[in-house]
């Protein structure tokens, strides 16, 4: 796997699912934990601290920031 595609299999692994979350953050996923579980995280923590390192926000910053405000609803930042 790293020579092919020039990370680590668990690298890739991490890429993978990291995307699969922020698709369903986005989709608008309320429950971490379940979130955690259903990709194959060992806990919420787990999950939290792998889309930290690989996407430079906490699920909880990105979840703000991928979902589009509700009609009525304040600007958040």
């Amino acid at each position: 796997m790293h020579l092919e595609l020039g990370v680590s299999l668990t690298c890739y692994r991490n890429r993978v699912r990291v995307g699969r979350a922020l698709d369903r953050l986005e989709a608008g996923e309320e429950s971490l934990a379940r979130l955690a579980a259903d990709l194959g995280f060992a806990d919420q923590a787990h999950l939290t601290r792998t889309v930290r390192h690989h996407a430079g926000h906490t699920p909880a910053v990105l979840r703000r920031l991928l979902t589009p405000p509700r009609a009525g609803a304040p600007w958040r930042a």
